[in-house]
Parts: C-alpha cells; structure tokens; sequence
C-alpha cells in the first residue's frame, strides 16, 4: 500500500513539473524560420537553446542567454538538420563569435551567406549575440548580396481573417522588408493557397476566397525577395 501511495506521489509530483514546464515555455519561446535557397526549412517556435557548443575547429563555447542563434540551433535538433559553425575570437565570449558556415548541408559561394533578421531588421551583430524573448520573430536565410552588401528583401504576410466562412472574401496583405527592416509594399507577388496563386495589387494586397471547409496553406513569393512565412486560414460552415 505504502508502495502505491509513493508512485502516485511521484506521478503527480511529475505530471506538476511537466504542467508547470509547459505553462512556463510560451514565456520563453521565439518564433524562428529558416529560408534556403529553394524552399523552407523550418518553420515553427521554439525555446531557444542554451549551454556549450562546439566551433568547426572543435573548440567549446559556453552561453546562459537565449539568443537568435539559440533558437536556429534548436530548431536544427528539432527538426533536425545539420548547422556548421564558425567561430570568430575578435567578438569576445558566450556564442558571439559564432557566425554560420552552412545550415542543411548549404554553403554559399562567396556572393552568398546565411543572415539573420530579427523581427525583419538584420542584425548588427552576430546571432549569438542577439538575446531575444517572446514575441520576436528569427528569420534565417540564405541570400546574394549587392554591391553595397544588401541582402535580398524579406517578405512579410498577413490575413484579415484566419477562420473565414466558406466563400466569404479575406483579404491578404504582403510587404517586403529591407534590411534596415523597413517596410513597403510588395506589389506583384504571388500569395499561394494550397499551391494555387494569386497576384498581389500595386498596394501588396490579395483577395481570396475559400471554396470549402478546410486548413488552407498561405505564403507569398516574389522574384528577387525572400519567401514568407506559411499562414494557416481555417474556413467553416458557419
């Protein structure tokens, strides 16, 4: 009996922890995206990681902050996919010497790189050095680069309504952001809904229309700019 009483003891002393670490995790999480190439990568939130890693030389870096970094490299084991990291002594300690060689097996050539933006502004710094919190948005991309060092212009995404009513008209609207995080209208995209595309006004603006009950895929791309986020638009009956 006593046996008994001790499990269910240490079962709802685990259940509480287990509640209490996912009451906790919204507080804590940031959004993060990977954008290659050719398609997406990830897409998701995620706590951002902590603790040691290891440079491409071998040599071990140590951090307690949750940083832009942080959260690419839990992605990466979430997902998983491979990352390769450099390491920069001239940038002082924790994760800010990190700069990133390769992320899925990508190596840009020398007119390309892996940047990171946070809340569509590119960072200043390097990844491991940006601490971010709730709420903030990492976007990981592969990107060419201008003469003056411009990355290609990030596009942003947003729906007037996520849980439409069948046939009833939702508006979406699509912004390109440069790297000063700067925001315009993206005139000319294309909004995709479960592969089916639409242009984009002069004012970055789309209509759509749902045929049917259903979780519809959504995101934007445009030639010469970074695809955007999937968003998900749930249309009912009533």
């Amino acid at each position: 009996m006593a046996t008994i009483r001790l499990r269910r003891i240490i079962t709802a002393s685990a259940v509480t922890v287990a509640l209490a670490a996912t009451m906790a995790s919204p507080a804590l999480a940031a959004g993060i995206r990977v954008e290659g190439p050719k398609a997406t990568i990830y897409q998701g939130t995620v706590r951002p990681a902590m603790g040691s890693l290891r440079d491409n030389t071998g040599a071990v870096h140590t951090t307690t902050k949750r940083t832009a970094l942080g959260a690419l490299v839990r992605a990466s084991r979430v997902k998983p996919f491979p990352l390769k990291l450099g390491w920069f002594d001239t940038f002082g300690g924790g994760w800010t010497g990190f700069y990133l060689l390769s992320i899925n097996r990508i190596t840009p050539p020398d007119t390309a790189g892996w940047f990171t933006k946070v809340n569509q502004k590119l960072l200043g710094v390097g990844s491991g050095a940006k601490t971010v919190g709730p709420g903030d948005r990492v976007l990981v991309y592969y990107s060419t680069f201008d003469s003056e060092f411009a990355t290609n212009p990030t596009l942003g995404i947003g729906a007037s309504d996520r849980t439409p009513t069948v046939g009833e008209k939702v508006t979406i609207d699509v912004a390109q952001f440069n790297d000063l995080g700067t925001r315009s209208a993206a005139a000319n995209a294309w909004v995709w809904v479960n592969g089916v595309g639409t242009k984009t006004d002069a004012t970055g603006h789309a209509t759509i229309r749902l045929g049917k009950p259903g979780r519809y895929a959504v995101r934007a791309t445009k030639q010469g700019t970074i695809r955007s986020r999937t968003v998900w638009v749930r249309a009912s009956t009533s």
